[in-house]
């Protein structure tokens, strides 16, 4: 690390580092380092205050085309009641974590579960929707128009078209990205058999989410 960088760390602690400054760091092997710049940079920001956002569990469905070994969200559909939440089961929920005086709805569901099970396709058609994203869509909408819950979504992979129609609907959005590492997709590893976990895809969501100012998680 050079003599500028080093002044740049001390001086973190004192100031807030301006972009640029912030960039000069990012290309730097010394983790130790920059973790305690990091650290820094929030203590100057935010001293010792934890912030939370009081949320809403919606889980739209349990259903998901991937089989991620660890998982205890997703579902197959003989263990389910139903592949979706009816919008009348999506509205209880809301209005029920409105009046605990929640302030974000948090849905949750699996990755385009309709390219895996009939059940989701069966589902679907008979909600009068295209896909799970449509159906998301509409339900962040309805929760918002009636019930003034921010909706956060988490569908997965999304493409550019995608997001754009999805961030009308919502306050944020987010996805999980566990390893950019492909070793995880190979024969029995974790994510092997789950076509939506393959790291490019998951970094080729973040980076449209990106250029589509979404904020996300």
């Amino acid at each position: 690390m050079t003599q500028g960088n080093e002044k740049l760390l001390v001086e973190s602690s004192s100031r807030r580092l301006d972009d640029e400054e912030v960039l000069s760091l990012a290309g730097f092997d010394d983790t130790r380092s920059l973790m305690s710049v990091a650290g820094a940079i929030r203590d100057v920001g935010h001293q010792n205050t934890v912030s939370y956002s009081r949320k809403v569990f919606i889980p739209l469905t349990h259903l998901c085309r991937d089989v991620c070994h660890y998982c205890t969200f997703a579902q197959v559909p003989r263990k389910l009641k139903a592949p979706y939440l009816t919008p009348d089961e999506v509205l209880k929920i809301a209005q029920d974590g409105a009046r605990a005086g929640c302030k974000e709805a948090l849905f949750t569901l699996g990755d385009k579960p309709e390219l895996r099970y009939k059940a989701a396709r069966d589902g679907l058609k008979e909600l009068k929707q295209d896909s799970t994203l449509s159906y998301l869509r509409d339900m962040a909408q309805m929760v918002l128009d009636e019930t003034g819950l921010f909706p956060h979504l988490n569908p997965g992979l999304m493409a550019a078209d995608e997001l754009a129609e999805m961030r009308k609907v919502s306050i944020s959005m987010g996805i999980m990205l566990e390893s950019a590492s492909d070793r995880l997709t190979e024969k029995g590893m974790p994510h092997y058999g789950s076509p939506d976990k393959v790291p490019a895809r998951r970094l080729e969501t973040l980076r449209l989410a990106g250029e589509a100012k979404v904020p996300f998680t």
